[in-house]
């Protein structure tokens, strides 16, 4: 269900970011920087055994640090 939900993130950023021309620039990058990390997330995930594997933690860190420069654009 979780690969569900960052697939359903990542189309769902992406549609935003497209169909939202007002979006300032720096908001737009933003957004499809956190896209690309949640798909790059899951097609990451299809590969590793262990979640200590040294190359899903660099992953998640990008996906977190991603979230994080969302998170400042969204107030939060």
């Amino acid at each position: 269900m979780s690969g569900i939900a960052t697939v359903n993130g990542a189309l769902i950023l992406e549609h935003t970011v497209s169909t939202t021309p007002a979006i300032a620039a720096g908001d737009r990058d933003a957004a499809l920087a956190l896209a690309e990390a949640y798909s790059n997330a899951q097609a990451t995930a299809t590969t590793v055994q262990q979640r200590d594997d040294p190359l899903w933690q660099s992953t998640i860190a990008d996906v977190n640090s991603k979230d994080g420069a969302m998170k400042k654009v969204c107030g939060r």
